[in-house]
C-alpha cells in the first residue's frame, strides 16, 4: 500500500492512495493522475514505511524507480 499526502494549490493536505507498488506505476505510465506535478509531497509511506522523500509529485515516480524497495514491498 502507497499513501502519498501531498499540499495542493490551496495548501491544503490531500491523500493520494494506491493499493500496491505496482498499481503507483501504472497510473503513472498511464498519467491516470490527476494531481499537478508542482504539488509539494509532504509524506509518502509504503506498507507503513516513511521515506525520506522532500520534493514534487512529479519527481516522486523517478525517486521512487531509482530506490531499493525491497525491504518496504510485501512478499507474495
Amino acid at each position: 500500500m502507497i499513501d502519498i499526502i501531498y499540499l495542493n494549490a490551496a495548501k491544503q493536505e490531500r491523500l493520494e492512495h494506491f493499493e500496491n507498488y505496482n498499481e503507483f506505476v501504472r497510473a503513472q505510465q498511464a498519467c491516470w493522475i490527476n494531481v499537478p506535478d508542482y504539488c509539494k509531497v509532504v509524506r509518502v509511506t509504503i506498507n507503513g514505511h516513511v521515506l525520506d522523500f522532500q520534493g514534487q509529485y512529479g519527481e516522486l515516480y523517478h525517486y521512487l524507480l531509482k530506490q531499493d524497495l525491497t525491504a518496504y514491498l510485501e512478499k507474495a
